[in-house]
């Protein structure tokens, strides 16, 4: 912190994407910092310190990525926090300069360096990595791919080594991420921190606010809404359930991204319009939190996983809502009694978990309630930011 009282603690240099960035990243940052910085000297970087919001920029010193290069003997530690979009291509490239304790918050990184490579038309950079990670059998495939004869295989090729073998320690948010690294990579330290959530963020919106009836039953996705979250799976259920539930809602909350629909055009043909609410990208974290705390059900599904963790998730969990998840990766390992699992791409198990939900108030109050119990036991912010100070001390141990 900016008034020194943490003098003889550890100096952490802390790079992760801030708010006011649209990624779940830039909350968990903003939310876990404060306990960090009850146990460390924490210094921030950021690709464009002025644009940090204020409240970290009087509690912190940010300071610009590139000044690390000549000032990485002040600190102690770095710590990247690494995610599977642009938003992380900075700080990547420091860490891949200075290697420190990287928080992979999701296993597979393909689509990070399909864009960063394909994206901006290098092929030759994407075939290197495909090199690194599979030999000259992923250079063959990267060549087959640029010629139209074989996809990106983005869910089964992580592409995650280089940055593994740059990283004195790595922490993950589930054993399935831990697990997968450990075949990889056994002698390279890592554990599992479970993701934090704040559990006090607010009341939930009301009816009124909401422009629904009184006794409205909602439904709602939530989150940066990718194809792989099955928003339109998710829709053909809700759409079958509306015959027997004609008061029912879904919310739609966040922002659309690379959908392969046009949700208005599906809504009016099937005559749901007066049905949902898409709320569109909501910037204030307790407003998006409000509108998941206002539903009566959270469908969150994610297929295929990259091995990532779900902030959403757990948002609705800590919110005491019942939620549906996906049985696989991080989602399988909820406790079975704080959600409800269905497998992965099976249409009417989606459906007969939201009949049953929608038909049982008591059976929502009862998941709602362990939910939130569990949420706040396991995924308590000062005992991660505890645990991210054990860890680094492990490290040092190690390499000493």
């Amino acid at each position: 912190m900016k008034d020194g009282s943490t003098s003889g603690l550890r100096r952490i240099a802390y790079f992760s994407p801030l708010p006011p960035e649209h990624t779940g990243i830039a909350d968990y940052s903003n939310e876990l910092l404060p306990f960090i910085a009850r146990l460390a000297q924490v210094t921030l970087f950021a690709t464009h310190p002025e644009q940090v919001v204020a409240a970290l920029r009087t509690a912190f010193e940010v300071r610009p990525l590139e000044d690390y290069d000549s000032r990485p003997s002040r600190y102690d530690v770095a710590v990247y926090h690494m995610g599977n979009s642009m938003y992380h291509d900075a700080l990547y490239r420091v860490l891949l300069r200075h290697p420190g304790i990287t928080v992979l918050h999701e296993f597979g990184l393909h689509h990070f360096i399909a864009t960063r490579t394909i994206g901006q038309g290098d092929f030759g950079g994407y075939a290197r990595e495909m090199g690194y990670s599979l030999g000259t059998e992923g250079i063959d495939l990267a060549h087959r791919i640029r010629q139209g004869e074989a996809e990106c295989p983005l869910f089964t090729v992580s592409l995650n080594e280089r940055l593994l073998d740059h990283s004195l320690g790595v922490i993950v948010h589930s054993h399935y991420a831990k697990d997968r690294i450990r075949d990889v990579r056994p002698n390279l330290p890592v554990t599992v921190v479970n993701a934090p959530i704040c559990s006090d963020l607010g009341s939930p919106r009301s009816r009124s606010e909401l422009g629904c009836p009184e006794d409205a039953l909602i439904f709602a996705c939530a989150g940066h809404l990718f194809r792989t979250k099955q928003v339109a799976f998710a829709m053909d259920a809700f759409c079958r359930l509306r015959a027997d539930f004609p008061r029912a809602r879904f919310a739609i909350i966040g922002e659309q991204s690379e959908l392969d629909w046009d949700l208005h055009a599906w809504l009016q043909e099937r005559n749901l319009a007066d049905s949902v609410i898409y709320t569109g990208h909501l910037p204030d974290i307790r407003d998006f939190v409000s509108w998941i705390a206002a539903s009566d059900i959270l469908v969150s599904l994610r297929h295929p996983t990259a091995g990532e963790t779900s902030a959403t998730t757990l948002r609705g969990l800590a919110a005491g809502r019942p939620v549906i998840v996906s049985d696989h990766g991080w989602y399988a390992e909820l406790p079975d009694d704080v959600c409800v699992k269905v497998t992965p791409d099976d249409e009417e198990a989606l459906y007969q978990a939201m009949r049953r939900l929608a038909s049982d108030p008591a059976l929502r109050r009862e998941i709602g309630q362990r939910a939130a119990t569990y949420a706040q036991r396991e995924h308590s912010l000062s005992v991660a930011a505890q645990r991210y100070l054990d860890f680094i001390e492990e490290v040092f141990v190690s390499l000493s």
